[in-house]
């Protein structure tokens, strides 16, 4: 730990390696195991954790701008204009697509890699949610989630209404292709899409708030509009309830009493 520690990272780090390098110890310590008489990782401190900083997130008039500003292609660089008309057409589509998938991510709360692995067989209209199956490790899609489960997100009108234009695109709408797809049908490249996000943010004059804050604005909006905490919880897809009750910043301060994890 003390490594691991000289090198800089932050004592939440430190205090995972810890909790990693325990559980090693306490496998060998079985009988069944290795029979090790002590668990000597047990005597190592804990790191003194800073308190988590306030999430901050966007309002709802706010990532609609966000959306116009990348619909309206101003995270695109100016010095190489389109020089056909197919190329105009192509680019339109293309802004329209990210601003379609800016709000998916801050009315579902999709993660990045959740997003560019969505396909369309994941849609339910029918039922107005999206069936969160698999997401991206690296460059690799994976059959997994973050938490390792399926699970099931309810779509809202902002997120149905862009989900349901894309689906009239006239390509790219069979089961297995990508929701978010590239102008060939292939899967969006997240770095690329993080950075014309940051462009088109900095372009609209606002909050330099990271992608994934569109995540944190769909846990802040649900808890601001009076939505329990368990509920939360399962369309995030988080493993602990802890994690969940970071959004409780989001609810009005008169409101906060009656916030138990099951409300």
């Amino acid at each position: 730990l003390r490594s691991v520690a000289t090198t800089g990272v932050a004592p939440r780090t430190v205090n995972k390696v810890r909790q990693v390098i325990c559980a090693i110890f306490n496998y060998g310590t079985r009988p069944s195991t290795y029979g090790l008489p002590i668990n000597p990782a047990t005597h190592a401190d804990r790191r003194a954790e800073p308190e988590r900083a306030v999430l901050a997130f966007y309002s709802p008039e706010q990532i609609e701008l966000l959306a116009g500003s990348i619909a309206a292609g101003a995270h695109r660089d100016t010095t190489r204009p389109a020089l056909t008309e197919g190329e105009i057409e192509a680019r339109a589509r293309e802004d329209v697509q990210d601003a379609e998938l800016v709000r998916v991510a801050a009315y579902a709360g999709l993660r990045r890699g959740e997003l560019v692995a969505l396909h369309w067989r994941d849609a339910d209209f029918a039922g107005r949610k999206l069936i969160i199956r698999r997401s991206l490790s690296g460059d690799t899609e994976v059959k997994s989630t973050k938490s390792r489960r399926v699970r099931e997100v309810p779509l809202p009108d902002q997120s149905a209404v862009a989900i349901e234009g894309l689906s009239r695109r006239g390509e790219f709408t069979g089961p297995d292709d990508y929701v978010f797809c590239s102008r060939l049908g292939r899967r969006l490249d997240p770095s690329a899409l993080r950075r014309r996000y940051a462009r088109a943010r900095n372009a609209a004059g606002l909050e330099p708030l990271r992608f994934h804050d569109l995540r944190h604005t769909y846990g802040s909006l649900l808890v601001a509009g009076g939505i329990g905490l368990v509920s939360v919880k399962a369309a995030m897809g988080h493993a602990r309830i802890t994690t969940t009750e970071r959004y409780l910043h989001a609810r009005p301060a008169g409101e906060r009493g009656d916030s138990a994890p099951w409300s």
